[in-house]
Formats: C-alpha cells, structure tokens, sequence
C-alpha cells in the first residue's frame, strides 16, 4: 500500500509472557495513531513492566517515539521497566537519530526481552 493521504492501520495486541505485559505493534505509528496505542497502553498496561513488540512496526515518527519515552519514564517512575523488542531497522535508526537508543532497553526478541524479567523485575 503506497504512502500518502491514506493512513496506515495500526494493529495492537496484548497478551501476558513471564509477568510482563507484551504489546505488539503493527503497521505505522504517526500522529494519526498514536492514540490507539496510547489507549491500548492505558488500558492494558496495569503493572509496572511492559515489552513493546515492534517487529511489525514498519515506521514510526516523532509522536510515536514521545510516547514510547513517556511511558518508558512512567514505569520507571513505578520502579518498572518498558522494553523494546524487535525494533526494525527504519523504527531502530529513529532511536539511534534521536539519540535514545542507550537510554531505552532494546532487545532482539520478545524471547530475549521477557528472559531476564526473573533477575531484573524485583
């Protein structure tokens, strides 16, 4: 589907692996659908450590990455963590640009991500 006036359905999932709550984005993540994902976060993220699965997340712009940081900070805040797992190249070069990469968790894989949540959630 070409890019233009169109907007890119975004797709969100959630389900529990390991007590962390995993969230699975797909498709775009723009001004346009920031809500979705915002809702979904509020409504689905009721403890203190969430993955973000985002190998289906094809692009994602400076709104999207604000409330990735937001809540990345608001569970931090909660002595929590927010994870990112499977950050596809255009999505993991706007945390390199914006300089976040170091500051956000960034992980190969769900797997990966919810593996260490035994030694680091407590």
């Amino acid at each position: 589907m070409a890019r233009g006036t169109a907007t890119m359905e975004l797709n969100v999932g959630s389900e529990v692996q390991r007590g962390w709550r995993v969230v699975a984005v797909a498709g775009e993540l723009d001004i346009d659908t920031v809500p979705v994902l915002s809702a979904r976060l509020d409504a689905d993220v009721t403890g203190a450590h969430a993955v973000l699965d985002l190998a289906q997340l094809a692009f994602m712009d400076s709104t999207g990455l604000a409330l990735v940081l937001d809540w990345h900070r608001r569970l931090a805040e909660e002595g929590g963590q927010l994870r990112i797992a499977a950050a596809q190249g255009p999505v993991r070069r706007l945390f390199e640009l914006a300089d976040v990469a170091e500051v956000l968790s960034l992980h190969a894989s769900v797997d990966a991500a919810v593996q260490e949540a035994a030694d680091s959630a407590h």
